[in-house]
């Protein structure tokens, strides 16, 4: 029922800054389970080895999944009729524990074949040359965050390490993000495979209901979209055209998209690898389209800052309507440069739109606009301004 797939795309600021791409993702497909792992190597001067870290990461994960999955002998085969919290997450534990000591094992080797060269370290920090070069916390120059989904007949689940999102798709078209946060990662700090205590910090979810699609990415990807819910768009783009082209097109409609959503996005490294429920998407394409998005149409109008009274301005504007700040200047509604240049996105949901001007909030929804005015009197002339938004769906 499912195929899996990869593909990985070097970022478009790697690409102008001349820097190697330290992404790396994977997918196998044969009887027993489909997989997909992602991988994302840290970068910079102190973990100047990532690239092969990440690479490292999924074949290591790839390796143990055929260990544990791929006979009925497998480490892992009781997952098959297991309904013990407790005794699936000792497993799962197990499992992790061999991807761990199996990247472990694999970075040695390198190292021994391949030891650091004055070359790769020139931008190290002083605190991680003074370690290196005592020998101590060399795997850190690997430093990787690592994905892996693997599907069965009768479970599926996802393990993670580090930042970077796993995306899922149930049969009725809902989409959730089941694998928790880790709280650990904000800004640009992320665990790593590479830290001693990885495998207490992984995370997972299991599950026996069997997906539509589940989608792994890097966060190159995750981080070119504003919100989740556009992010989850994207998603539905790519399952739309599965089920109108066939997947080997469609396959290479995502890969060659990649290198431009890098370059109007995060401009970082990406790394997606999915497996789907073709048929499943072929049979209820309505189920897994693209939503309509909330969208606000904007109305200027006054004479609000004019240097002659009978001057005025009506400008018009459109803009997807997501949670920040909206600069009216931005949109071309910039008046005379008076009165309100900007507000705020509050809430967004598929019937309202709140915004605040301020200190003040409008509700927007189909059967209501907003409707924000000043009024001032200057030199016994009366100057106005006013701002009509509109909520509609497109």
């Amino acid at each position: 029922m499912y195929s899996a797939y990869n593909s990985t795309s070097i970022g478009a600021s790697h690409t102008y800054n001349g820097r190697v791409c330290q992404d790396w993702s994977g997918s196998v497909n044969n009887e027993r389970y489909k997989l997909a792992v992602v991988s994302d190597g840290h970068g910079g001067g102190d973990f100047f080895r990532s690239d092969r870290g990440s690479r490292f990461a999924v074949d290591v994960f790839c390796k143990c999944a055929d260990e544990a999955f791929g006979s009925e002998t497998g480490s892992c085969a009781g997952l098959s009729e297991c309904e013990d919290d407790e005794k699936i997450y000792e497993l799962l534990k197990s499992f992790m524990s061999k991807v761990v000591a199996g990247w472990n094992e694999v970075v040695e080797n390198d190292l021994a074949v391949s030891p650091f060269t004055e070359e790769e370290m020139a931008n190290v920090t002083d605190h991680a040359r003074a370690s290196y070069e005592k020998g101590e916390d060399l795997h850190s120059a690997y430093g990787a965050t690592l994905i892996g989904a693997v599907i069965t007949a009768d479970y599926w689940f996802g393990i993670h390490i580090g930042d970077g999102k796993c995306v899922v798709f149930g049969n009725d078209g809902e989409v959730t993000e089941p694998i928790p946060w880790d709280a650990m990662c904000y800004n640009n700090i992320t665990t790593s495979i590479c830290s001693p205590s990885a495998v207490s910090e992984f995370r997972y979810y299991f599950s026996r209901e069997l997906p539509a699609a589940v989608f792994l990415c890097t966060d190159g990807i995750d981080g070119s979209f504003a919100s989740s819910r556009y992010h989850h768009d994207f998603y539905r783009l790519v399952l739309s055209t599965f089920a109108s082209e066939t997947e080997e097109r469609a396959c290479l409609e995502l890969e060659e998209y990649l290198p431009e959503l890098s370059a109007q996005g995060s401009g970082d490294d990406m790394s997606i690898a999915y497996f789907i429920d073709v048929d499943e998407i072929v049979s209820e394409p309505e189920l897994f389209k693209r939503k309509k998005l909330p969208y606000l149409r904007i109305l200027r109008v006054g004479n609000f800052g004019a240097s002659n009274p009978s001057d005025d301005y009506m400008q018009k504007g459109e803009i997807e309507a997501y949670v920040g700040t909206v600069r009216l200047d931005l949109l071309g509604l910039w008046g005379f440069q008076e009165g309100v240049m900007e507000f705020e996105i509050t809430s967004v949901s598929d019937d309202r739109v709140t915004i605040s001007v301020s200190g003040t909030e409008y509700n927007v929804t189909p059967a209501e606009r907003a409707e924000i005015t000043f009024r001032e009197t200057v030199n016994g002339s009366s100057e106005y301004d006013t701002l009509f938004i509109y909520f509609m769906m497109k």
